[in-house]
């Protein structure tokens, strides 16, 4: 996300950048957890203080949401890596029988972003993931940022490795599959 996507998001809801920096300090500060040193840098990039934000977690989400975004593949990108058309890689995304994890870039184009893990975890070919890309929450429906984290936080009961990891390795998909129907499922 480039200072103006930023500026063209508050003004698309007819904000300012004072307005978004005085939201963000009058926001509580969790007791835990720092932004990195990009974030912090990205942060000052966009003319807002870092102090005053550094934990917030609107500060905090929104830089994770635009690592993730450049840390992404598009969808041309990805056709290239698998010699495919473009139009392929876009129809295994959406829809019930998706097949690949993507969300749309937050601002600017609307266009399919896809996370590289997939990619180099060798996850992309294999009929188990795409049962578990189905069995859970589209990125329409939920946060990217929260299917990313379910996917590839370590997990304790999984001896410290992702659920992608253990999936990648040959692990029973029942379990996960199971798990996935729970995600962005309120108690």
């Amino acid at each position: 996300m480039a200072a103006g996507t930023i500026e063209q998001l508050a003004d698309d809801r007819g904000l300012t950048m004072d307005d978004i920096a005085d939201a963000l300090r009058a926001l509580p500060r969790p007791e835990a957890g720092r932004l990195s040193a990009h974030e912090l840098q990205v942060l000052g990039e966009l003319g807002i203080d870092s102090d005053a934000t550094s934990r917030t977690p609107l500060a905090t989400g929104v830089l994770r949401r635009r690592q993730l975004e450049q840390a992404s593949l598009t969808t041309e990108q990805v056709a290239a890596m698998l010699d495919r058309q473009t139009s392929r890689i876009r129809q295994r995304l959406a829809g019930p029988h998706r097949s690949l994890l993507g969300f749309h870039r937050q601002s600017g184009r609307r266009e399919w972003l896809l996370p590289a893990f997939q990619f180099e975890l060798g996850l992309h070919e294999r009929d188990a993931w795409a049962r578990l890309i189905q069995a859970l929450p589209s990125s329409d429906e939920t946060s990217p940022l929260t299917l990313l984290a379910w996917l590839t936080d370590p997990q304790d009961h999984l001896d410290g490795h992702s659920r992608a990891e253990t999936r990648a390795a040959g692990a029973d998909l029942d379990p996960l599959l199971a798990e996935a129907r729970s995600v962005g499922v309120l108690a």
